[in-house]
């Protein structure tokens, strides 16, 4: 079992600091004030650490708890599955019982089966991609995969960067911002201390553009297709590539990964946007106080509905920390243009999401938000509310781009959140069986499969029709 209750599962990271500070399991759990035998039970895996025993081990030892107590296998195990289910490594029958144990007793060979995994997968891609291209003597860059990195980096940072929340408090005292007076504000701020006029242009000036900075005139050109939130939020990601360069830029070269620098960057700077439209102390207070009211939350704070999801993702500071949310965006046809997992809810590297799930539905009724209780796989609930979005501006005589977003998180949660009111979340009440994606779902009996589970023979009797597109082999 890898996980009780949410105390992190992390065996095998105290077995291997124990072993390269040379010390037995008698001396580390004399230093923390445990037994032998339990420490033995705890590097074995078979006993949860607690919130107090990691704080010994933090007094004692020179480590970094934020990145030590980080529970990875959930998400290990998803993407092993992913693995073994690809036809390009056979047709191996791996339960998920042995994954789960594999990952257990083994997470360092299960972390860079991984990261050969992942290897694998973006050469393929620039392989495909060649093959398409042939000839044509251009790079072609490996979009996903750069997004995939940069999932993996704010999923590895629980979405939380402590320096930028202090860098957004500053910024607010210094430049004297008001919430109710917020974009005037920051237009003062960057003609006093920069020398920089706000503009907002024309669209047919702007083109596609949304923000614009013309150093050489001295002005920034934001387009009048955006929304007061978005003109904020576009003004606050020029002030930290401005501002806050520096501490930016030492986070992208901490990140060492060449390849995701500019959406680092970028990504960086929107985190700082956010963290100054809805500081951290007084959104987290308003969260719990308002119980996750997401409407009310962002006419508080003057922003979109999107962009009170993002913020609701972020709060993981010690000590003041709030649901832990999982996030994703996607489109009419279930592509995924933006994810964030957390918790027990991991999403498949590739590939849409599961069609039962309620963010789906969402384009039903738009603008509404709609609720649900579903079941993965390993028989963990998860609880997950759903709403279009408007998209930032659409060109007249153009297609409307249309978006969803779902904000989920563990069941044990819905009770403190105003959107599960109502909702029956009782054990008499069956969830809905959803799947992390259909090339690895076991759940063969799925009348709404897109593609059959990878690993699995398809079955064709012309005397028999099920609802099923897919007769699988079990």
């Amino acid at each position: 079992m890898l996980e009780i209750g949410d105390k992190p599962v992390i065996g095998h990271k105290i077995r291997q600091l124990r072993q390269s500070l040379g010390l037995t399991q008698a001396d580390m759990a004399e230093t923390i004030n445990i037994s032998a035998s339990y420490l033995n039970l705890i590097e074995n895996n078979q006993r949860p650490i607690t919130v107090s025993l990691l704080f010994k081990l933090g007094q004692a030892f020179d480590i970094n708890l934020k990145e030590f107590a980080h529970d990875d296998s959930t998400k290990l195990n998803a993407h092993l599955t992913e693995m073994f289910a690809d036809p390009a490594f056979g047709n191996h029958a791996v339960s998920r019982r042995e994954l789960r144990d594999f990952v257990a007793n083994q997470p360092n060979i299960a972390s860079t089966l991984s990261q050969f995994y992942s290897t694998f997968l973006s050469l393929k891609s620039n392989l495909q991609n060649a093959s398409i291209h042939e000839g044509s003597g251009r790079h072609i860059p490996v979009a996903i995969s750069i997004v995939d990195q940069m999932r993996d980096y704010l999923e590895q940072h629980e979405n939380y960067f402590s320096n930028l929340e202090t860098a957004a408090d500053d910024f607010i005292h210094e430049a004297g911002l008001r919430r109710d007076t917020l974009y005037s504000d920051i237009c003062a701020w960057f003609q006093k201390q920069h020398g920089l006029d706000v503009r907002i242009m024309p669209t047919e000036v702007m083109d596609d553009s949304l923000r614009r900075y013309d150093p050489h005139r001295r002005r920034i050109l934001l387009s009048e297709a955006l929304r007061r939130p978005q003109r904020i939020f576009q003004l606050l990601t020029q002030t930290a590539l401005l501002q806050n360069d520096g501490a930016i830029d030492a986070m992208v070269d901490e990140a060492s990964n060449p390849a995701i620098t500019d959406l680092l960057k970028t990504t960086l700077a929107g985190y700082f946007a956010g963290a100054v439209m809805m500081p951290y102390k007084q959104f987290f207070d308003a969260a719990r106080s308002l119980r996750y009211d997401i409407d009310l939350l962002g006419r508080r704070f003057g922003v979109s509905f999107e962009q009170v999801c993002h913020r609701l993702t972020t709060l993981n500071k010690a000590g003041e920390r709030g649901i832990p949310f999982f996030f994703i965006r996607v489109d009419p046809a279930g592509n995924v243009s933006k994810r964030l997992a957390a918790g027990r809810m991991q999403f498949a590297s590739r590939g849409g999401t599961c069609g039962r799930w309620i963010v789906h539905h969402a384009f039903r009724v738009p603008s509404k938000i709609l609720v649900q209780v579903a079941e993965l796989e390993g028989g963990e609930q998860v609880f997950t509310l759903a709403r279009t979005v408007s998209p930032l501006w659409t060109p007249p005589n153009q297609p409307e781009a249309e978006f969803a977003v779902a904000l989920g998180c563990d069941v044990a949660h819905a009770k403190d959140i105003v959107h599960a009111d109502g909702l029956d979340i009782s054990k008499s009440n069956k969830p809905v069986p959803i799947g992390i994606g259909c090339h690895i779902c076991e759940r063969l009996d799925c009348s709404q499969r897109s593609q059959p589970p990878l690993g699995h023979h398809l079955r064709f009797d012309p005397y028999i029709r099920k609802p099923s597109l897919f007769d699988i082999e079990g």
